[in-house]
């Protein structure tokens, strides 16, 4: 039996990579930076990007397991242009990804020293001769499966009760979803630990000499434009902020524009239905997806956050929003409340007329911003990716006697 190891020990630590691939979408992020602050402790990290292992980080800023920059490797970026592909062009690839890379997984491992722990950062674990971790980051298909492409759902459906028994720990990102996850599987409950999401330093506020240059090449204005940001999928219920926003006189639309920031998701033919005239008249911007680099000023540059989500886990936006000195106009979703405490606007989301009104006040109102920016700061302060990895270290050490 091995010995549990003193807090300062160095642990080796096997971490599922295939969200790091890019592009990144939430559970990435979470990924990308909990690695960083495991590697920054100086604990030893493998990744496993579903057709090789690797010691290097995937990204733009790639770090190597002991912390140095690296170059991404030609096998990681061909994995990453992959995933892209099947993303576009082969969703029904759920369907039989799962049995080649456990093939590539278990095969990378032979001949190695086991690494102490495997964290699955991605819901559905690999299987693994050892102490396994999974985040789970929500359980939406099961409130709101009409949300989730077919294949995704029968992936899920199939391997996800499996995972849950073989998990030795499962952290969840929110009281809520621990809420969620005992509903559904009260026999997991033991073995769940609320960890929260954090967010990077890089989102600060920042004044308009910061932001220029790269607003300028999204031909946006610092101050003047509302904030979506996340995949353009149903669950994010765009289509009423993009009804909310139309209820806003024209010429107030034309001057502070609804900016559409995320990847292309899925089941968006009635978004892009909904779109096309806004997009041809100016008062909607899609942007697709904006590098990491651009992130922090593109969210600091927002008159506002819009976050409608009808369902979410954490809502990463949303603290990064109030990181950067932003306001933020939030839906009622239980997990999005527990983030936001009384640092947002709150409107059902549902409530187009609220939505709007909302959005009105925002633009209107110099008192109301500046109270939702005092208290969104405030509210940032309590959640750091340093917090986040301390209390996931403490999770693997609870696991590793």
């Amino acid at each position: 039996m091995i010995a549990k190891p003193p807090a300062e020990t160095p642990i080796d630590v096997a971490m599922g990579g295939r969200a790091l691939l890019t592009p990144l979408t939430g559970i990435g992020q979470y990924a990308a930076h909990l690695a960083r602050e495991l590697i920054a402790r100086g604990h030893g990290v493998r990744f496993f990007y579903g057709t090789h292992w690797s010691s290097t980080l995937s990204g733009h800023d790639a770090l190597r397991a002991d912390g140095m920059p690296a170059r991404q490797s030609p096998r990681t970026a061909a994995a990453a242009a992959a995933k892209r592909f099947a993303r576009k062009y082969l969703p029904g690839a759920y369907r039989f990804m799962p049995y080649v890379e456990q093939h590539r997984f278990s095969a990378g491992l032979r001949g190695r020293a086991a690494p102490q722990v495997y964290h699955e950062p991605n819901f559905i674990p690999f299987r693994f001769r050892g102490p396994t971790v999974i985040t789970v980051h929500d359980v939406s298909w099961v409130h709101h499966p009409e949300y989730h492409p077919a294949a995704r759902l029968a992936l899920l459906r199939a391997n996800f009760p499996d995972a849950v028994r073989r998990a030795d720990r499962i952290v969840v990102v929110s009281d809520f979803v621990r809420s969620e996850l005992e509903a559904c599987m009260p026999d997991a409950a033991p073995k769940i630990r609320v960890v929260h999401n954090g967010v990077s330093p890089v989102f600060a506020p920042r004044l308009p000499a910061d932001t220029n240059r790269v607003l300028a090449r999204y031909d946006l204005t610092h101050g003047n434009y509302f904030a979506a940001i996340g995949t353009l999928e149903p669950r994010k219920n765009l289509l009423t902020a993009l009804a909310a926003h139309a209820l806003l006189p024209k010429p107030m639309r034309m001057r502070v524009p609804l900016v559409l920031v995320g990847v292309e998701g899925w089941l968006t033919d009635a978004l892009h239905a909904a779109l096309e005239p806004s997009l041809r008249d100016g008062t909607v911007r899609k942007l697709g997806y904006v590098p990491d680099r651009d992130m922090p000023l593109v969210t600091a540059g927002a008159l506002a956050i819009v976050y409608p989500s009808i369902y979410e886990g954490f809502g990463l936006p949303l603290i990064e929003g109030m990181a950067a000195g932003v306001p933020v106009l939030c839906s009622s979703a239980a997990a999005l409340r527990e983030v936001a405490g009384d640092a947002a606007l709150v409107r059902d989301p549902a409530d187009v007329d609220g939505f709007a009104d909302a959005m009105r006040a925002l633009i209107d109102d110099d008192a109301l911003r500046a109270r939702l920016i005092a208290a969104g700061t405030a509210r940032a302060r309590r959640f750091g990716w340093s917090r986040t990895a301390d209390e996931t270290l403490a999770v693997y050490r609870e696991i590793l006697t």
